[in-house]
């Protein structure tokens, strides 16, 4: 087990059969159990679609502030999750993208039993922007992402 890749799902699997302290601290010491980035940001200008974004389009795409989303990229500010969501949308990430970003940055994943989550899931799988996936979650009687 040591010598390969543990993927999250393989890590659950592992965290579900611990019965005891040792066992966790066992766990806790796995090589590769702790995400690389550090940070939300530094896993989003990872990506390879982000290579050659420059921040300028990103917050016209994600409809935030031109200042904040240059504080977010620079580091300085730590978006929140509707900030990760609305960043991801403009930058046509996908779900699995999208749930790693959100746990890079510490916020929830997508909750499938969550309407609103279910709605912004969908809007994200069909590739919609910011604007599409808000007018959804409008007509659905829920907050826009903001």
């Amino acid at each position: 087990m040591l010598g390969e890749k543990l993927t999250t799902r393989h890590l659950d699997e592992i965290l579900k059969d611990i019965d005891s302290e040792a066992e966790l601290k066992e766990y806790l010491e796995l090589p590769g159990r702790e995400s690389p980035f550090g940070s939300f940001i530094e896993y989003y200008r990872s990506l390879p679609k982000l290579k050659n974004v420059v921040p300028a389009d990103l917050y016209k795409l994600a409809s935030i502030d031109r200042s904040y989303c240059y504080h977010i990229w620079d580091g300085t500010k730590t978006p929140g999750r509707d900030k990760i969501l609305l960043l991801c949308i403009a930058a046509g990430l996908d779900n699995d993208e999208t749930r790693r970003a959100l746990e890079a940055g510490g916020e929830a994943v997508l909750y499938p039993r969550s309407r609103r989550d279910c709605i912004i899931a969908y809007s994200i799988r069909q590739g919609l922007d910011v604007f599409h996936t808000n007018s959804l979650l409008n007509e659905a009687g829920l907050d826009p992402l903001k």
